[in-house]
């Protein structure tokens, strides 16, 4: 019987050329997700996505919601927030947009039927999704499953823009 983790792991290593280096946070996500397709290349792909994200928060433009635009045109999808980039400023824009439109995830399903992608029941590694809370609009934000938990661009209290990690429920979710 082949050891999908041990196997996931080693193309893993070997992918990251010049700087070999798994997390315990990686092998997490291979032990959970050893069986999806193409699981190594995702892995690599979204680490490389990641690294890139240079550009502070900037609501309208690198906020948690086109964050996950973002991550579905690194997959070669084509933009599916077109009509939401540059149309907010603030938090504020946002929320009014947000809730002219039913609300975070009326928007994210929206964006995710325009490009196809495929809602899911359980998470899979690379995965956006709406988390938070089913009852309050302002504490619901976008993510991405980042193989153990939800990964969401933050705007901490002090300004700067981070990343934070979330165990939650997703309210709805797609594979990218």
């Amino acid at each position: 019987m082949t050891n999908w983790t041990r196997y996931d792991t080693r193309a893993l290593i070997e992918a990251a050329g010049e700087k070999p280096c798994v997390s315990i946070g990686a092998v997490k996500a291979i032990r959970r997700h050893h069986g999806e397709p193409n699981l190594v290349e995702r892995m690599a792909r979204f680490e490389g996505f990641i690294d890139q994200q240079t550009v502070g928060f900037v609501w309208g433009q690198t906020d948690c919601a086109l964050l996950l635009a973002d991550w579905a045109i690194a997959c070669g999808h084509s933009d599916p927030a077109p009509h939401l980039r540059g149309q907010y400023d603030t938090e504020d824009g946002c929320r009014a947009i947000l809730a002219a439109a039913g609300g975070l995830p009326n928007v994210v399903q929206a964006c995710a039927a325009s490009i196809g992608l495929k809602p899911l029941h359980e998470p899979e590694f690379g995965a956006v999704a709406v988390i938070g809370s089913a009852t309050n609009s302002a504490r619901q934000w976008g993510a991405i499953w980042q193989g153990h938990k939800w990964l969401v661009r933050w705007l901490a209290k002090d300004g700067r823009p981070t990343w934070a990690l979330f165990a939650a429920k997703p309210l709805s979710l797609w594979r990218v």
